[in-house]
């Protein structure tokens, strides 16, 4: 019942991804001009996401910076220490 079963279930789980794949590149391949537009729409998109993405990195590492600076932490304590 070992390899088998995984085996059967490796197939009843990939062949319908594959087949599913295939499928959504022969509709691609087939879909004409009237589809470019809503394409080229999603690319822009797709842009402004990656861009947006980059400037959180960004962000994302001068917080790190400020956090993990030892001025940070000495300012945190004295202004627990006046509480």
């Amino acid at each position: 019942m070992g390899s088998s079963f995984w085996l059967f279930v490796g197939c009843v789980i990939l062949v319908p991804v594959i087949c599913d794949a295939i499928v959504k590149i022969y509709k691609a391949s087939k879909s004409g001009p009237e589809h470019q537009g809503r394409i080229d729409d999603l690319e822009e998109q797709l842009q402004d996401a990656e861009a947006d993405l980059e400037d959180a990195l960004v962000r994302i590492e001068v917080l790190e910076k400020i956090v993990t600076d030892e001025k940070y932490d000495l300012k945190r304590e004295i202004d627990g220490l006046a509480n």
